[in-house]
């Protein structure tokens, strides 16, 4: 096995020619980097060096070896940058789950902004809707999640990053479009696409909290677990339905949007992850996440 110690001073030798400046390179004095080479040459067997009166030069295993035992050495370095990279957060990898709604501006925004601060790092997306990052948590395939908060039998943290308006989604000619604004009353009996309870759950529980405190009766005509088919089925006149407002980011034709003209709380976007969770790497892109997020809320929209 090469000592890195004896390969150093051997290096230095070599590049030198002359073992006084080699031991001044690496600030020691000259015996012990004599010594040093001979362990090393005994160790592989081979002469070195060939010695005439102070002058020293390569023997042709010498001028062999000094390519590899470079590279050793540089190899060396990276490996102890590398680790102490890793061990700050500065490289590794990061799986990122996120919903269809994260993915519009939150996660790429926040990708750019990793780009600059932590370049190294590898991040690996899975778009997911919340409680699919649910039980990607518990089979320990994600690391972060951007998702809507749900209950969950995960030990997690959750963190608000971002909040948006509901806004009523109706089909192109429907009596209600002449309205500037929609008040929840007037959806009652209204044909209504229904986020499903347990795919959807979020916007399920939310939206028939919402419907309750109003005394609005929905007649709901279909349970669907993705925005996008909602909206499908809205633009073919089979319901109307209350999104959050990037669903008007799909442009799809023949469906108006409204917004909701009583008080209701926003929808919510949060940042999960584990509590035993402790990959620096994750760490780090969790603490880049907290600290963008946090200046673009002070900066507002726009």
């Amino acid at each position: 096995m090469l000592d890195l110690g004896q390969v150093r001073c051997f290096v230095a030798a070599a590049t030198e020619l002359n073992f006084r400046r080699a031991a001044a390179l690496l600030n020691m004095t000259q015996p012990p980097l004599s010594r040093q080479i001979q362990l090393l040459e005994h160790n592989l067997g081979v002469e070195l060096f060939e010695r005439i009166g102070r002058t020293v030069k390569l023997t042709t295993e010498g001028r062999i070896f000094l390519a590899d035992a470079s590279r050793l050495l540089n190899l060396a370095e990276q490996a102890e940058t590398t680790v102490r990279r890793a061990s700050k957060g500065k490289t590794g990898r990061v799986r990122v789950g996120f919903t269809g709604a994260a993915g519009y501006e939150l996660i790429p925004e926040l990708l750019a902004a990793a780009r600059q601060a932590l370049p190294d790092i590898d991040v690996v997306l899975f778009e997911l809707i919340s409680v699919a990052q649910i039980e990607a948590f518990y089979a320990n395939t994600i690391d972060l999640g951007f998702m809507r908060p749900v209950s969950s039998r995960q030990q997690l943290e959750m963190q608000l990053v971002a909040e948006e308006a509901l806004v009523v989604a109706l089909p192109q000619g429907h009596p209600l479009c002449a309205h500037q604004q929609i008040e929840l009353k007037q959806l009652n009996n209204q044909p209504f696409i229904m986020h499903a309870p347990v795919q959807g759950k979020y916007f399920y529980d939310r939206l028939m909290g919402i419907f309750a405190s109003q005394d609005v009766q929905v007649n709901i005509a279909q349970y669907i677990d993705q925005s996008p088919t909602i909206l499908s089925l809205v633009r073919a006149g089979l319901g109307v339905s209350i999104l959050p407002s990037s669903a008007q980011r799909f442009h799809y034709d023949n469906v108006a949007f409204r917004p909701i003209a009583d008080v209701v709380a926003p929808a919510e976007m949060s940042m999960a992850w584990r509590t035993d969770q402790d990959n620096p790497a994750v760490n780090a892109f969790r603490l880049l996440a907290i600290e963008h997020f946090a200046n673009k809320q002070r900066a507002g929209p726009g």
